[in-house]
């Protein structure tokens, strides 16, 4: 089992934009980074950062992928 690390970045975004977002779901993706695996320890996942998409249905269409793939390009500059 992984023991998990929140930002306080991430933390602050996710609480921020549900507060902001009170009465709808919201959906997201979580930037993580895995570290310790391999060395005979359990592996310490760090999230580091939250990108908020939208409030809508969470099924995958066509802005799922727009947003995923902002995503992606966020990433690679991480």
């Amino acid at each position: 089992m992984a023991d998990i690390f929140l930002s306080a970045r991430a933390f602050c975004k996710i609480i921020l934009h549900a507060a902001k977002y009170p009465h709808c779901a919201i959906n997201g993706v979580l930037l993580a980074r895995q570290r310790g695996k391999g060395d005979g320890k359990s592996a310490e996942l760090h999230i580091e950062d939250a990108i908020p998409l939208f409030h809508i249905c969470l099924h995958v269409s066509p802005m799922a992928e727009i947003g995923l793939t902002l995503a992606q390009y966020k990433r690679s500059k991480f």
